[in-house]
């Protein structure tokens, strides 16, 4: 560490004092300035990209804005596809290209193409944060199941972590047991659903309707 300290116990006189000063500078002088410049232009440069990213962020925003208030105008598909290709592309870092994504398969699956939806579901999934990525596994199984893949839709309703989503995936997962004709199963798996939405407080009176259609069929 560089170090300064001059008094006139050292220099008898104010001369001897700039001269030294002098001598010290042209030594280092160039590394304070450096030192000086560099950290300037740090600075600048964070201040830069934090605004950057704010915009980023921004525009994203009033783009899936957009997006959204389109989907009222089921005609607007033109317009609605081109805001989803633009989120996707430019936005992909940010988790509205991956809720465009969502948007994009389930203007698939109300149109009947469901292997279109399992394509954006698949984007989604590799571009989606940990918050989102549960909803988009859970979308994906759905669109599994209604094309009849139904291992396919098992292992990726199993594939699915966290908490706060376990009830609907239980019940899809007893949705496809039964299609599978595993009976003893999916009751367990709408049984579980139901414990699991009376604890959270969900009303879902099919749970019941399901559980009580299995009691018949066996």
């Amino acid at each position: 560490m560089l170090s300064l300290c001059w008094s006139n116990s050292v220099y008898d006189t104010d001369q001897e004092q700039i001269e030294a000063l002098q001598t010290w500078w042209s030594k280092y002088g160039n590394w304070v300035i450096a030192a000086f410049i560099i950290f300037i232009a740090a600075y600048v440069g964070v201040q830069l990209y934090q605004n950057a990213r704010e915009n980023h962020r921004i525009e994203a925003s009033v783009i899936y804005d957009e997006l959204s208030a389109s989907l009222a105008d089921s005609e607007n598909t033109e317009k609605q596809q081109e805001l989803i290709d633009a989120l996707k592309r430019d936005y992909s870092d940010l988790g509205y290209g991956a809720m465009a994504a969502l948007i994009a398969a389930k203007i698939d699956v109300d149109a009947g193409d469901f292997e279109a939806a399992l394509s954006e579901l698949d984007w989604a999934r590799k571009n989606s944060d940990d918050e989102l990525l549960a909803l988009v596994q859970y979308r994906k199984a759905q669109v599994e199941f209604q094309l009849g893949e139904l291992d396919a839709a098992l292992s990726t309703l199993a594939a699915i972590e966290g908490t706060g989503h376990e009830a609907v995936t239980f019940e899809l997962k007893g949705d496809v047991l039964f299609e599978q004709g595993d009976i003893e199963a999916a009751r367990q798996a709408y049984q579980t659903a139901y414990e699991l939405s009376s604890e959270q407080s969900i009303n879902n009176p099919y749970l019941k309707i399901k559980l009580d259609d299995l009691a018949v069929a066996e």
